[in-house]
């Protein structure tokens, strides 16, 4: 059995991976790793012998203020003969109009959660939407806080303005101005978006509030949650939201806006009161977003301050059961289980008649990340790829590539 997905290539490229390209990194291996009947679900990238692909990224990625593409004009997310699926994300009631055509030319769209499904149902787009709910990874181990002489409040941004960093801010401000026995960190990018919008021109300097600008690698991510005691995010909307699934993973008591996910029940009482309405942020011109209530968010940033053992205790408690529902493979597996009773198990086989001539497979073994003269790239979880017979000779005088066994290739196949 194979599938094949697709994706822009920074997408690809990222290194410690977040957001998009996390999303992407986890469903290419989980799929991988996915059986149907004694059969193995093989992963290939955009490749024109699978009968099923799914285009993981927005439909169409145009500058919000020239609406031009930033793909090359040779971009292709599809093959013209395969099942064709937009798995893509989104923080409004409403589709951006520039996406609209593309979805409904697709056969599946997969959303992050019901409340993208019903923003693309209520769009005048015709093609039937799924949830595909994505998970928890290993990682985000279990840590039970409280019980120190200082508290500490997290929020993690993206350096996008939807998730109201500023807003984070200026509660703790509200109530802990000066008060060295509470700390707030601020984790985001400082680079300026579309519009002069930086992160940077919100803040000012204060004692109790330290701030985060780089990014970091996954270990460290979970070692900044596991030195904290209370997540707070008042996002405006999230294609899934990962950030506060992983504080509920490692027991991390979490204060968050609702209505864009499905895993605000494990969050009873901390779920800040909201309203939908236009934004001034986060460069949505179309539909509503959700928006925080202010005195709601100090409000339960003050009862987190009052009783964070008890809160840590519950949190720490429900944590393995939060694990246990959202973990990658059964999302995965959840997800791909639906698309064959739709489809039928044959469109998984691959169709040869689309293998294109003059092109041999060659295995990647070692080295960092490499690319051919045709655009063929190779990495840890790229390794064995076909390149043009041209190439094929003299990639396999270097060290860091071999001829593939024929179980390898059985394996890319899908046989």
């Amino acid at each position: 059995m194979i599938i094949s997905l697709h994706t822009d290539q920074h997408i690809k490229d990222a290194v410690n991976i977040f957001g998009y390209a996390y999303g992407y990194n986890r469903i290419c291996k989980h799929f991988d790793q996915f059986a149907y009947r004694g059969q193995k679900m093989s992963v290939l990238q955009n490749s024109p012998i699978s009968k099923v692909q799914m285009f993981y990224m927005e439909p169409e990625w145009f500058n919000l203020k020239t609406m031009t593409s930033f793909r090359a004009p040779d971009f292709v997310k599809f093959h013209d003969h395969q099942y064709k699926i937009y798995g893509t994300h989104l923080e409004s009631t409403e589709v951006w109009p520039h996406w609209i055509k593309s979805m409904n030319k697709a056969d599946e769209i997969w959303t992050g959660n019901d409340f993208a499904a019903e923003a693309v149902r209520n769009s005048k787009v015709k093609t039937p939407v799924y949830v595909f709910e994505h998970g928890i990874d290993d990682g985000w181990t279990l840590k039970l806080r409280g019980k120190g002489s200082k508290i500490r409040f997290l929020h993690v941004d993206s350096g996008s303005p939807r998730k109201r960093a500023d807003l984070v801010e200026k509660a703790f401000l509200s109530l802990f101005k000066d008060n060295m026995d509470v700390e707030l960190t601020l984790k985001y990018h400082s680079h300026e978006y579309d519009g002069g919008y930086s992160v940077l021109n919100l803040f000012k300097e204060n004692k109790n509030i330290r701030r985060i600008y780089k990014t970091i690698t996954h270990e460290e991510m979970v070692e900044l949650f596991h030195s904290h005691d209370v997540l707070v995010y008042p996002s405006e909307g999230e294609g899934f939201g990962f950030i506060p699934l992983q504080a509920l993973a490692t027991g991390m008591p979490t204060i968050s806006t609702g209505r864009w996910c499905s895993y605000e029940r494990y969050m009873p009482g901390n779920i800040i009161d909201s309203k939908l309405g236009r934004t001034t942020y986060t460069g949505y011109e179309h539909g509503d977003v959700v928006l925080a209530d202010f005195d709601h968010l100090v409000h339960l940033m003050k009862d987190a301050y009052e009783n964070i053992d008890q809160q840590a205790a519950f949190y720490y408690k429900q944590a393995p059961k939060v694990y246990k529902e959202y973990q990658w493979q059964n999302k995965c597996d959840t997800m791909l289980k639906g698309l064959i009773k739709r489809i039928g198990s044959d469109m998984f086989k691959p169709d040869e008649s689309k293998r294109q001539p003059g092109k041999k497979l060659i295995y990647f073994q070692s080295g960092s990340a490499f690319c051919t003269a045709s655009g063929v790239r190779f990495d840890h979880s790229n390794r064995l790829a076909e390149v043009l017979e041209s190439e094929y000779s003299s990639l396999l005088t270097q060290p860091n590539f071999r001829e593939p066994t024929l179980e390898e290739i059985k394996q890319h196949r899908g046989y």
